[in-house]
C-alpha cells in the first residue's frame, strides 16, 4: 500500500517496513495482479506486486545471483562441458517459471554454456513495466538470441513440454498470497511433478522459498515439503536481501546429489571459466556461506534440512 510519500511493506501483520518514495513511476492492474514501480530513497527503483516487494535496484543482484548461479555452476565444468561426458558441450537449457522481471534470466545468460533460456510468466505487464522503467533488471538479456519470453500459464506450459527436455528449472513465481493470486495454483504437488517430468535425469530445480530465518521458516518448510515429495535430494540456502528486510531462502532439488554441491575450489575455477571471476556480489566464499544455516533452521520441525 502507499501512504503519501511512504510505501508500507506489510508482509507480516506484526512487522512493517516503510520505504520513503520519491515518485510512483508506474501503477496499474493487470488481469492477474497489481504492479507498481516506485522510485525509493533507500533502494532506488523497486518493483512491487500486490503490495509485496519483488526486486530493488540496489540489491536485486544479490537475490538473482544466489538464486541462479549455484545450479549453473553445478553444470559447468572444464570450459562448459558436462560431468557425464567431458567431450561434449553441455548445452544447458533453462526454464524460468515466473521471472517476467528479467533479472534471473539475465544471470543465467551470463554463463556461456547456457544455450537456451525460456521465461514463462503469465503476466506481460510485468515484463513491459520492467523493460521500460527498470532496464537494469534485463541488462544484456533483452537482446540475447538465446532468450525466449512466453506469457502463458506455467502449469500449462510445463504440461506441453516433452519429457526430459530441460536441464534446469528455476521457479521464480510470486509468493503465495491467497486464492485467486497469479501463483496460487503453482504451490501444488502437480506443479512439482510437471517440473520433474520436464527435467533431464540429474537435472536441477531451484525455487525461491521466501523468508528463511530464526524468526520464520514456515513458508520455506512448505516449499521444501513440495519439492521433497518428488526429488531424492534437497539443499537449502539463504541470503540476506536488505530491501526485503529478511534472509531470502532457496530450495535446490535433484535426483543427483552431485548436482547440488560444488566444492569451494571448484566454484572459483568455474567462475573463472565462465568469465565471472571478480564479481562484486558472488564468489566461492559467498557460495559456501549461503548454505551455512543455524541448527534451528536446519531442523525447524525436528527433521534434518
Amino acid at each position: 500500500m502507499l501512504d503519501g510519500t511512504w510505501y508500507c511493506d506489510g508482509w507480516d501483520p506484526h512487522l512493517k517496513i516503510l520505504h520513503r518514495v520519491r515518485a510512483t513511476l508506474f501503477d496499474d492492474t493487470s488481469p492477474f495482479q497489481r504492479i507498481q514501480v516506485l522510485d525509493t530513497h533507500g533502494f532506488g527503483r523497486m518493483l512491487v506486486i500486490d503490495g509485496l516487494p519483488q526486486a530493488a535496484e540496489s540489491d536485486e543482484g544479490v537475490y538473482a545471483r544466489a538464486f541462479t548461479w549455484p545450479p549453473m555452476l553445478a553444470r559447468l565444468e572444464h570450459g562448459g562441458r558436462t560431468t557425464q561426458d567431458p567431450q561434449t558441450p553441455s548445452g544447458t537449457r533453462v526454464l524460468i517459471t515466473g521471472g517476467g522481471d528479467g533479472h534471473v534470466a539475465r544471470e543465467a545468460l551470463r554463463f556461456p554454456h547456457v544455450t537456451r533460456v525460456v521465461v514463462c510468466d503469465i503476466d506481460p505487464l510485468v515484463t513491459k513495466a520492467t523493460r521500460e522503467l527498470m532496464p537494469f533488471m534485463w541488462g544484456d538479456a533483452a537482446n540475447d538470441a538465446r532468450l525466449t519470453v512466453r506469457h502463458e500459464d506455467a502449469m500449462a506450459y510445463l504440461a506441453a513440454l516433452p519429457p526430459a527436455s530441460v536441464d534446469v528449472v528455476i521457479s521464480d513465481i510470486t509468493d503465495p498470497s491467497g486464492e485467486g493470486s497469479a501463483s496460487h495454483h503453482l504451490y501444488s504437488d502437480e506443479y512439482v511433478r510437471r517440473i520433474k517430468r520436464a527435467l533431464t535425469p540429474g537435472g536441477v530445480c531451484v525455487a525461491q522459498a521466501q523468508e528463511l530465518s530464526v524468526r520464520d521458516a514456515s513458508y520455506h518448510e512448505r516449499i521444501r515439503a513440495l519439492l521433497g515429495g518428488a526429488f531424492a535430494h534437497l539443499r537449502f540456502s539463504a541470503v540476506y536481501v536488505p530491501s526485503f528486510g529478511y534472509p531470502e531462502g532457496f530450495v535446490y532439488a535433484s535426483d543427483d546429489p552431485a548436482a547440488l554441491t560444488v566444492p569451494s575450489a571448484v566454484v572459483t575455477e568455474r567462475l573463472r571459466a565462465a568469465g565471472l571471476a571478480g564479481d562484486p556480489l558472488f564468489d566461492a566464499a559467498v557460495y559456501e556461506a549461503m548454505f551455512v544455516l543455524p541448527p534451528v533452521i536446519r531442523h525447524p520441525s525436528g527433521r534434518a534440512l
